[in-house]
């Protein structure tokens, strides 16, 4: 299941562009919590041995993605495929100077077309997590985590560190983000609304101290005409993956071995480089952590 957007995101994402573990209690980077610059993640292993790949050996790889997934992968005003997936597949392909194509397909296709040789790597916002039962599909290390963040207005004085957090908390109704509330901030109030719009109004009006959802969504919110810069990041960001998944990664076909250790060398290798800041940094200029 992918994170829903609003249409109105693509017109503005165009514009814009013409390492976390599962514990008992959530991760939280207290240097973010009042910080104004964009923190980049990293979710390599410095220490891990990965060798770097003949390009022989690896050949062309062809990229399966999807055209309606923003910020990730989207079409621009010129009907050109752009977004932080396809970004990081040209970075990936430079790391390995091998020859690369990225092709767009509807989502639900995209697990067959891997199978039946249409291509050699899905990279579409899928989530371990997602990966069918029985499947043996092989993932990369995941390239990003969307963790799980507060929201409060401005003048607020809400503070989700304080012991004994006795606050009003919107959360969107049976989501993991409501279910987080609840485990880690016992003595909060949770209020469920329908839909995260109406949460997000409500701690614009300053009915409620603050909401929790996605970053990703509460990220372009805050950056977009909506807010009116009424509010704020307040503390984490908060990474769990048994609430918030395993993160994005790239999926190759079961004998694919060598493929799936070329990309999680050059995965890692952008990185080193600065290459992957870059390109975060122009899809996520509020940043998520």
């Amino acid at each position: 299941m992918r994170l829903p957007f609003p249409a109105a995101l693509v017109a503005i994402l165009a514009l814009l562009c013409a390492p976390a573990v599962a514990q008992d209690t959530p991760v939280q980077d207290p240097a973010t919590a009042a910080a104004a610059e964009v923190v980049v993640p990293n979710f390599w292993d410095p220490r891990a041995r990965l060798e770097r790949p003949a390009p022989a050996t690896i050949g062309p790889i062809r990229f399966l993605t999807t055209d309606d997934f923003p910020p990730f992968n989207f079409r621009d005003r010129r009907g050109v495929l752009i977004g932080f997936n396809v970004d990081l597949v040209r970075a990936i392909c430079e790391e390995l100077k091998v020859g690369c194509a990225i092709q767009s397909r509807p989502f639900d296709t995209l697990h067959a077309a891997l199978l039946d040789g249409t291509g050699d790597a899905v990279i579409a916002g899928l989530r371990v997590d997602e990966i069918p039962d029985g499947d043996d599909l092989l993932p990369t290390n995941p390239y990003l985590k969307i963790p799980g963040r507060f929201v409060a207005r401005k003048d607020s004085p809400f503070d989700p560190a304080a012991r004994n957090l006795d606050s009003f908390v919107g959360t969107v109704c049976g989501t993991a983000h409501e279910a987080f509330v609840q485990r880690f901030f016992p003595s909060a109030k949770p209020v469920c609304y329908l839909s995260l719009a109406t949460a997000l109004e409500e701690v614009k009006a300053g009915s409620i101290p603050a909401i929790f959802a996605d970053a990703l969504g509460l990220s372009f919110w805050l950056h977009g005409v909506e807010s009116e810069d009424c509010c704020r990041f307040a503390g984490g960001p908060y990474l769990d993956d048994r609430y918030f998944g395993e993160g994005f990664t790239i999926v190759v076909r079961p004998d694919d071995r060598k493929l799936r250790a070329a990309l999680d060398y050059a995965l890692r290798e952008v990185h080193r480089s600065g290459r992957y800041e870059e390109i975060y940094l122009r899809y996520f200029p509020v940043g998520l952590f």
